[in-house]
């Protein structure tokens, strides 16, 4: 087996409390079966509430979050967790525990990393030296050396993939009405909250504006901090590269064009860079069936890489 892991997600950790965006709201969390066994069988006060919270159906043992109540009901106002606090991290279920670290499997590639929904994976990738996501790599059989930093390119070649360099390169460089097009394909994903829609409504708008009075203007502050736009798409790409068991190529690229492009018009319009990339992985890449009709939406647009 050979892992690889982007260079910072060592270096990852929580910031619980000091986190402005707390990971415990608007999901539905699966609890796995052994952790639901222990908060049913938990004698305390703790133990009560866990079972007055968890929502028991078909498929198994849930958090479920609603706009009556956004957040867990287990998150102090401290932004702090009551099982954290009583049991120990040991405490929480497997969701909560691995969030928001990702492993996927590919032949005997196991591809780890921290999703961009948390602020801090956001920060920890910025922050990442060069204009290009490099990664560590471990194996079994000691073929690679401790100090090897693979860029992108690499784990395809690693997958067999015989694929143009170029591709993992980001150049923006779309016209208004290609960006009218990603608006109106995004508006029908699923949102996640009326925020979302009504950010779109203003992109939307501004792109309708734009067309008349400020075309080279938009394209070019798009074009801005393009080391940092790089690193954001060839992240976005690594992250979902297990679905070419699915999809094709041409899917993938543009679905992580897509993102990257959509991430520097909000940003662009609304500012706060960390902050829309997040907004934007919280809305599509963690709601697996938004990422399902925009990889379907790809493979039947013919897109040309």
């Amino acid at each position: 087996m050979i892992s690889l892991y982007p260079t910072f997600y060592h270096t990852f950790q929580c910031k619980a409390n000091n986190c402005r965006h707390t990971c415990c709201q608007k999901w539905t969390i699966d609890i796995d079966e052994d952790t639901a066994a222990k908060y049913n069988a938990l004698p305390t006060q703790l133990g009560k509430d866990l079972r007055n919270f968890i929502t028991i159906d078909d498929e198994g043992a849930h958090f479920i979050f609603s706009d009556e109540q956004p957040t867990c009901p287990l998150l102090q106002e401290d932004g702090l967790c009551r099982v954290v606090l009583e049991l120990g991290e040991e405490g929480l279920c497997e969701t909560c525990h691995m969030h928001p670290r990702f492993y996927k499997y590919i032949e005997d590639l196991e591809l780890c990393g921290v999703g961009l929904s948390c602020e801090e994976s956001v920060e920890k990738l910025l922050s990442s030296k060069g204009d290009q996501v490099q990664f560590t790599i471990e194996d079994d059989e000691g073929e690679f050396g401790a100090d090897e930093r693979p860029l992108l390119e690499n784990i395809f070649e690693l997958l067999a993939l015989d694929i143009d360099p170029e591709l993992c390169q980001l150049e923006l460089n779309q016209s208004i009405s290609y960006c009218q097009g990603l608006i109106d394909l995004y508006a029908k994903t699923e949102p996640i909250d009326i925020e979302w829609t009504q950010q779109l409504g203003h992109l939307k708008a501004t792109l309708a504006n734009a067309t008349v009075n400020n075309t080279t203007d938009l394209l070019q502050t798009t074009n801005r901090d393009k080391d940092i736009f790089n690193k954001v798409y060839q992240y976005i790409l690594y992250r979902q590269i297990d679905m070419l068991a699915e999809y094709s190529l041409n899917a993938l690229v543009q679905y992580a064009f897509d993102a990257t492009l959509f991430i520097s018009l909000v940003a662009r319009e609304l500012g706060n860079l960390p902050e829309q990339i997040r907004r934007w992985s919280e809305q599509i890449e963690y709601d697996e069936d938004n990422v399902g009709f925009l990889f379907d939406a790809y493979e039947k647009s013919n897109y040309d890489i």
